[in-house]
Formats: C-alpha cells, sequence, structure tokens
C-alpha cells in the first residue's frame, strides 16, 4: 500500500485518502510518497502505483529486498484499496460506497464485525448493499491470493531448473571426494600396519639376545645348584660313616 504526506498539513494519507484531503486542506499544493520521497503535484499521484525505496534508489545493484510478510490485517487493507481501484467492475449501486469505504482505516476483515462496521461508519442499514460489498471484497481476494501463489511458485519452478542443472555435477563432486578419502584412509591403514611390523621386527631383534643370555644364565646356574647338592650329600654321606667308626672304637 502506498502512503502520501500533504506537504501543507504533513499529515500521512493513503492513496485513496488524498482526494478528499486536497478538497478540504487548504494548503494541499502537493503529496510526497513516504517510501520513495518523490513530490507529486496536481493528480500526478494517481499514477504513482509502485515505487522504489531509498535503499534500492542508493545501493543500485548491490540492494538485495527483504522478503517483508504482511499480518492478515494489512493484506485485508490491501483488498480493500484494490477494490476501491476496480470498482467500476461493481454494481453501481456499491461503487460510491466502496469509495466511501476506501476513505476509513482498519476495516474489519470478519463478516460479522464487517457489518456492525459499515453500519457504523457509512450508516447503510441495508442488508443486500452490505453483502454486495462484501461478496466484492471477497472477489478481491480471491484473486490477489491466487495471483501472489502464482507469483510465488514463479521463483521455485527456476530453482529447480537451475538444480536439475547443477545435480549431475554436485554427484560428480561428492563422489570423487568420497573416492579420494576412501583412498586416504586405506593408505593411512597401510602405513600404520607397517609401521606395526617394522616394530615388532626390531623388538625381536633386540629381545632375543637378552632372552638366549637369560636362558644360558639359567642353565649354568642349573648345573651348580646340581653340583652343591650333590657336595652336601657326599659330606653328609662321610659324616654318618666316620660316626660309626667312632661307635665301633
Amino acid at each position: 500500500m502506498v502512503y502520501f504526506v500533504c506537504e501543507g498539513c504533513n499529515e500521512t494519507l493513503k492513496k485513496n485518502q488524498v482526494d478528499k484531503h486536497a478538497g478540504r486542506c487548504r494548503v494541499c499544493a502537493a503529496v510526497t510518497c513516504v517510501d520513495c520521497s518523490v513530490t507529486f503535484y496536481g493528480n500526478d499521484y494517481a499514477e504513482h502505483v509502485t515505487c522504489v525505496s531509498e535503499a534500492e534508489k542508493y545501493e543500485g545493484n548491490l540492494y538485495k529486498a527483504k522478503a517483508v510478510k504482511k499480518n492478515p490485517q494489512e493484506i485485508w487493507n490491501d483488498v480493500v484499496e484494490k477494490a476501491v481501484e476496480r470498482r467500476a467492475e461493481g454494481s453501481k449501486a456499491v461503487q460510491p460506497l466502496l469509495v466511501r469505504l476506501g476513505e476509513l482505516s482498519n476495516v474489519p476483515r470478519q463478516k460479522k464485525k464487517f457489518d456492525n462496521f459499515i453500519k457504523n461508519s457509512l450508516r447503510l442499514f441495508q442488508p443486500d448493499m452490505i453483502e454486495q460489498m462484501w461478496a466484492f471484497l471477497e472477489k478481491i481476494k480471491a484473486e490477489s491470493a491466487a495471483s501472489a501463489e502464482s507469483a510465488a511458485s514463479a521463483p521455485a519452478i527456476e530453482n529447480v531448473v537451475e538444480e536439475k542443472g547443477t545435480s549431475k555435477n554436485a554427484a560428480d563432486e561428492y563422489a570423487e571426494a568420497e573416492k579420494n578419502r576412501s583412498t586416504k584412509d586405506e593408505n593411512k591403514k597401510k602405513k600404520e600396519k607397517k609401521e606395526k611390523k617394522e616394530k615388532k621386527r626390531k623388538a625381536e631383534k633386540v629381545v632375543g639376545p637378552v632372552v638366549e643370555e637369560a636362558a644360558e644364565d639359567a642353565e649354568e646356574v642349573e648345573i651348580q645348584e646340581k653340583k652343591r647338592r650333590k657336595k652336601e650329600k657326599k659330606e653328609k654321606k662321610q659324616g654318618k660313616k666316620a660316626k660309626r667308626i667312632e661307635g665301633m672304637n
């Protein structure tokens, strides 16, 4: 929705309120768009449907539009504004009522509240006329929703086409990366196995002579032990023999 500021009294106006404001404001020589700061004289503002924001104007190609999600009431306000602009599509009896509706703010979007709002604000008590206004607004709302859905699906289709074009390359790159990683892991395992085998060989080379020497020492100790036991047995035997000789004498 486009908003303007009166250059005479600085009042903020919706587009469909400018004409009525110009009729009662004695100093309203021009109005300025809130978003793009462009000033319009006379009825030139009527041709100002969309505008460029200051950020887009000064940033140029670097500008990235931010997605702004409107709340339900803002969407409904846009519907009311479009209904006023397309009032010629409605019945002749409804057309002036739509113009008056566009001059109001915060129009309810629920049917029951809308009926009460019309009765209190427009002093309209004819149910059939209120019903015609509501039906026309619902028609504009449905068409706007369909248009917005169509616009939202277009970029998604373009993204799918781009993804299809690049999916093959992405798959190839992934497969190549997996292959390289597998080869790297295999080489690492081989290296670790080789290092482990080399360490074992070195350990056997060092421990072998030590074990052999220890075995020789053990054998020598055993021989000496046998000699000692044999000597002790012999001495014991000689002692017993000497005692018997002494007993006989």
